[in-house]
């Protein structure tokens, strides 16, 4: 039987793990590649919305859900992949709120609002069916006792 508390556990860690990196990520990119200090979101969404910046976007976020995803499945440590799927929804529905309705949103192309709702959950998914493998693999391997 599943733990409650650490199936809430699980899918909010995974989801703030992805929230985590990416914003880490992309406020230290925008800085580094910036030509002079960012001083306001204008400034910040002109340096991020460079294509090179947003290949990069969709490059770490990929990443990110993929980690967000196993973080999910590590902790969940039943069901993974129903846990890593809740997490995905749950982000996916974050992220289409934040693209459409969040203050924002406008800021960000529409083409890559679209990449990155498609890319994240499958991405998330993938994560926790990695761990769920592995998960597996220890389980079924032998075990040397003492």
């Amino acid at each position: 039987m599943t733990n409650p508390l650490r199936s809430a556990l699980a899918v909010i860690a995974g989801v703030a793990v992805i929230s985590l990196v990416v914003q880490s990520l992309e406020f230290t990119l925008v800085n580094a590649v910036a030509d002079a200090p960012v001083r306001d979101m204008a400034g910040y969404f002109a340096v991020a919305n460079r294509p090179s910046m947003l290949a990069a976007k969709l490059g770490y976020q990929t990443l990110a859900a993929i980690l967000g995803g196993y973080l999910t499945a590590k902790i969940a440590e039943s069901e993974r992949l129903k846990h890593g799927a809740l997490a995905a929804a749950v982000q996916t529905t974050a992220l289409v709120w934040g693209f459409t309705a969040g203050e924002y949103a406008a800021f960000t192309p529409v083409w890559m609002r679209v990449a990155l709702v498609v890319v994240t959950g499958p991405a998330m998914l993938a994560g926790a069916w990695v761990r769920a493998q592995a998960a597996q693999i220890l389980d079924n391997s032998p075990r040397e006792e003492p």
